[in-house]
């Protein structure tokens, strides 16, 4: 985005087209924001914002979010008043900022973001060559982490959460000095950046680790060998290194989630510790009735959530972000376990709707122990912000078909025997990707079933459901409200 943009109305709506415009086009442009970071913060002069906030900080391959999302929400139920700070967002930038487990008001959010907009732009006037060129280098990461900053001072949070965007150890908020670290399970992703190998990767999420701060990481039991090589580099910066295991957690009475998958329960245990940590609450007491009433009600959108749709078609949605082939394996088991447990013995049509940036050749795989429950595939049409190029819709739209393509190629290679129904657009509303879900695709298939549609793959597709359910809701209330008039 550049910073000199000329910038009308100073409204929500305004903040929407400066994002969406500072998206479009651009891939992650340089995951190594830390150094950038590090000017903004002495030119902007918000040292003082780091120093007066307390901070747990969060990276991982799979469950970051999850954990981070579980971490906030058991402080809060220790009376804190606690900031978060998540990425990516499905619908609302305000996502990626909550206070309380709450979306800021929009003017609110409006106000802080022109506030460091301006700021930033200001630079490009400066007498310092270095503070010039600076105002040129902000990423939509780094600047959305910086006003995270600016928000959270201001909103008097006692902790802030800081979920990591890539990585960790370059990542623009490794600048934050945090009191307790976390590592999640770990799996091959972003290896153009973060390096080719398990153990390349571990060392980078391991760059979080401070001196004498204590980290809290998983088994590791997709990748064992990833413990050696943190348990390595935490000898070295002298830092507490701790498994969370039955030995180092021993509850045993977990509570049933209400996010759903054996997974999950790996990354609430770290939150606990992490939680309890920042609190000094003892990590081994029994769970306390807050704690166990966080782990069996809180929920997160785009992770193993279920949408019965109304309508008459019988079909339900089963929704989850995963997007690594580890995270792909779990989320499909715990579709199948939560498909089944729905319909007991009967055997539903279960439809699959999938998108990935990942290499299809790896991440399908993930697919092959439960490939005999699915009926079709649907290969989703998603423009990717990261990588949409040109001003017209053809344009915008040129790479996604080469990936349809590329994911159906691939699809047809694998599993010959599921039909794979190629998308030539993105889903325009809700009934659209009913219509092309529903229908057998098969004379041997079943129409009278219920149908259960697993949609999977990637952020980027759940923003655009999670964007069609939004839009479907809204325009029910809307056609309610015109009833209810029309009745008074």
């Amino acid at each position: 985005m550049s910073m000199n943009a000329a910038v009308c109305g100073r409204t929500f709506n305004d903040v929407v087209r400066l994002i969406e415009s500072w998206a479009i086009g651009k891939v992650a442009s340089s995951y190594n924001n830390l150094e950038t970071t590090r000017l903004f913060i002495d030119r902007l002069n918000m040292q003082g914002y780091l120093d007066k906030l307390r901070f747990v900080h969060v990276a991982g391959t799979k469950g970051k979010g999850t954990t981070a999302a579980y971490t906030a929400a058991l402080l809060q139920a220790y009376g804190l008043r606690v900031g978060l700070f998540a990425s990516p967002h499905l619908v609302d930038v305000r996502e990626r900022i909550l206070v309380n487990n709450a979306l800021l008001p929009k003017d609110v959010f409006t106000r802080q973001f022109f506030r460091l907009f301006d700021r930033i732009a200001d630079l490009s006037n400066s007498e310092s060559q270095i503070s010039r060129d600076l105002s040129k280098r902000t990423s939509f990461f780094s600047f959305l982490f910086l006003l995270s900053l600016y928000i959270f001072a201001e909103e008097l949070v006692d902790v802030v959460v800081v979920e990591v965007g890539v990585g960790g150890r370059i990542d623009a908020t490794n600048i934050i000095s945090p009191e307790v670290t976390v590592i999640t399970s770990l799996g091959l992703d972003h290896t153009e950046v973060l390096g080719n190998t398990i153990e390349e990767i571990a060392l980078e999420k391991a760059g979080i680790m401070k001196p004498g701060v204590i980290c809290y990481t998983s088994p590791q039991e997709w990748h064992p060998s990833t413990l050696t090589v943190m348990e390595k580099h935490a000898l070295g910066q002298q830092t507490p290194f701790v498994v969370v295991d039955e030995k180092t957690l021993p509850i045993f009475n977990w509570p049933p989630l209400a996010i759903g998958g054996n997974h999950v329960i790996e990354d609430s245990k770290l939150a606990l510790l992490a939680a309890r940590y920042m609190a000094g609450i003892p990590p081994t007491l029994p769970l306390s009735s807050a704690e166990r009433q966080v782990l069996q009600t809180m929920t997160l959108p785009g992770r193993s959530q279920v949408l019965s749709i109304n309508g008459g078609t019988g079909a339900t949605l089963y929704l989850d972000c995963a997007h690594t082939y580890e995270s792909l394996t779990c989320a499909t088991r715990w579709f199948m376990e939560e498909s089944r447990s729905l319909t007991g013995d009967a055997n539903p049509r279960r439809v699959l709707v999938f998108y990935s940036t990942r290499d299809a050749t790896h991440v399908l795989k993930s697919f092959m122990p439960f490939i005999h429950c699915f009926s079709k595939m649907i290969a989703a049409f998603v423009v990717n912000p990261r990588k949409a190029t040109g001003n017209t819709a053809d344009g915008r739209y040129d790479y996604a078909r080469g990936e349809v393509a590329a994911v159906t190629s691939c699809w047809k290679e694998m599993y010959r025997e599921v039909p794979c129904i190629p998308c030539k657009a993105p889903f325009s509303s809700l009934e659209e990707l009913i219509d092309v879900a529903v229908p057998a695709a098969t004379e041997r298939e079943d129409a009278l079933k219920p149908v259960q549609v697993f949609v999977t793959g990637s952020f980027f597709l759940l923003s655009d459901i999670m964007g069609l359910l939004q839009a479907h809701d809204e325009s029910k209330f809307q056609t309610k409200l015109k009833e209810a008039s029309k009745e008074g």
